[in-house]
């Protein structure tokens, strides 16, 4: 796993939703140039949004897991992207929709949440 193919690596997963990526990448109107904070922001956050809208729970096990991949990342590169553009990103939306999506995430993914949501400042009344 490197930096610059982490979209990329992220998208081939999900051949059979290239329409629905590629309608994000163009609404938002960023690509890879732009950076992966912004893909990731802009593109794959959006994205595990529609697969939780559509209960897609085959397709956010396969997101989940290569976030999981992401936070076992020797590269601090990668694991600024899945805590502070990805996870941050879901944590700062709908507190039942961010529960949801623990329940796909992997031991050291969740580990990362908890980072992530001390610098949200969560209270635990609030997970």
């Amino acid at each position: 796993m490197t930096y610059g193919t982490l979209y990329n690596d992220f998208a081939v997963l999900f051949k059979d939703k290239n329409v629905q990526l590629e309608k994000l990448i163009h609404d938002a109107n960023v690509d890879t140039s732009d950076g992966m904070h912004i893909m990731f922001s802009f593109v794959v956050a959006p994205f595990v949004y529609i697969l939780l809208e559509d209960n897609d729970t085959v397709n956010l096990k396969k997101a989940f897991d290569y976030f999981e991949k992401m936070a076992k990342s020797t590269s601090s590169d990668i694991t600024e992207v899945l805590e502070f553009t990805v996870l941050e990103n879901l944590a700062s939306g709908d507190y039942d929709n961010y529960n949801k999506f623990k329940k796909f995430m992997g031991k050291i993914t969740l580990e990362c949440c908890k980072n992530v949501e001390r610098f949200l400042d969560f209270t635990d009344e609030l997970l």
